[in-house]
């Protein structure tokens, strides 16, 4: 579990290869989600074949066909889909809607990671002028400029992972709170991936922790 979640920065770049990719392919096909129950049995309701997908970032993915209603009817009824078999991406709008907090930030469909305890997204960060400009030779450095957002089920809210929010999160396990507490640069972004790596562990391996289906499979039945 702990090497698949930390695969983020791989699946996530290999959106825009696997655009340029698909270009030479007879047909590029994206998988669709309407409920968590389909989401986790990995089972789509729904497919489109050669949809327009346009990578403006790594995490901010643009999905959409020539048919108008179709479009609305991606945005409004979807909440994930799938291009390949290992890209992941969930609907901003869906989260928007369903969820409070920092799911305004959020644009397009969003490389996300899940199991049946817990699930976040990642987006594009606040890029400084360094990054900008000597990032990657051919624009920014997406790797240094990017967020994570937990995704907090039981009180409805997406959740940027910023220190005092990582604080707040580490609460349910207070001996990794107070060792991410005592670290000197508790601020700094690679400390804070580290501690939220680490509560994503241990909430997985939570037995007390009550598994996404049972917190939205009401949501489900009203989406449908």
């Amino acid at each position: 579990m702990k090497n698949w979640f930390r695969n983020i920065m791989l699946v996530a770049l290999a959106v825009t290869s696997y655009h340029a990719v698909a270009q030479t392919e007879p047909h590029d096909t994206v998988y669709f989600y309407s409920t968590w129950e389909h989401i986790m049995a990995q089972t789509p309701d729904a497919l489109i074949e050669d949809p327009w997908i346009d990578p403006i970032t790594p995490y901010e993915v643009i999905i959409e066909v020539a048919d108008d209603r179709m479009n609305e009817l991606i945005q409004d009824h979807h909440i994930a889909v799938t291009i390949g078999d290992s890209i992941w991406l969930i609907n901003s709008e869906y989260l928007k809607r369903e969820f409070k907090g920092d799911a305004k930030k959020l644009y397009a469909f969003v490389p996300f990671f899940y199991n049946d305890k817990v699930a976040y997204a990642v987006y594009n960060g606040n890029f400084s002028i360094k990054d900008i400009l000597f990032g990657s030779g051919e624009g920014p450095d997406y790797t240094a400029g990017m967020d994570y957002y937990y995704i907090d089920f039981v009180n409805r809210k997406v959740r940027k992972v910023t220190h005092s929010v990582l604080s707040e999160l580490l609460e349910d396990y207070h001996d990794l709170q107070m060792r991410y507490e005592g670290m000197k640069d508790y601020r700094k972004r690679h400390i804070i991936e580290d501690y939220f790596f680490k509560y994503i562990d241990r909430a997985t391996q939570d037995v007390m922790r009550p598994y996404i289906l049972d917190v939205m499979g009401s949501a489900d039945d009203a989406i449908n």
